[in-house]
């Protein structure tokens, strides 16, 4: 047996590190797509700037969808404030929703990745 190809040059390894970090961005995109199309569907009177600070950021080393935490109202507008205990308001749950949603897809998402651009490459 010869000791030559991806799996022993690092190529593979190469290759399986691209595809994760593709993923999880690819993932955070699709979740900021739910994410906003809530907002669309939900917000009444909307001004665009809440939405606006909601974006995929780089939070060590990951990619992820947050508004920043720099809106005082953002957690309510969740449903996870203190201020949702004491409205009739229990929020958008725009968040969860685009995490439960995003679960149920990532797989399909993967599959679609790794057969389009990374099996060759680990080949």
């Amino acid at each position: 047996m010869t000791e030559h190809g991806p799996v022993f040059d690092g190529r593979a390894q190469r290759a399986v590190r691209e595809y994760v970090e593709e993923l999880e961005e690819e993932g955070a995109d699709w979740a900021l797509d739910h994410i906003k199309g809530t907002f669309h569907a939900s917000f009444k009177n909307p001004t665009g700037f809440y939405e606006s600070h909601v974006r995929v950021r780089q939070e060590s080393g990951a990619a992820v969808v947050s508004d920043g935490g720099q809106i005082a109202y953002g957690p309510w507008l969740e449903g996870v404030g203190s201020r949702n205990d004491s409205t009739r308001f229990k929020g958008y749950w725009a968040f969860r929703k685009a995490a439960a949603a995003l679960e149920r897809r990532i797989e399909g998402i993967g599959y679609r990745l790794l057969n389009g651009r990374y099996i060759r490459r680990m080949n």
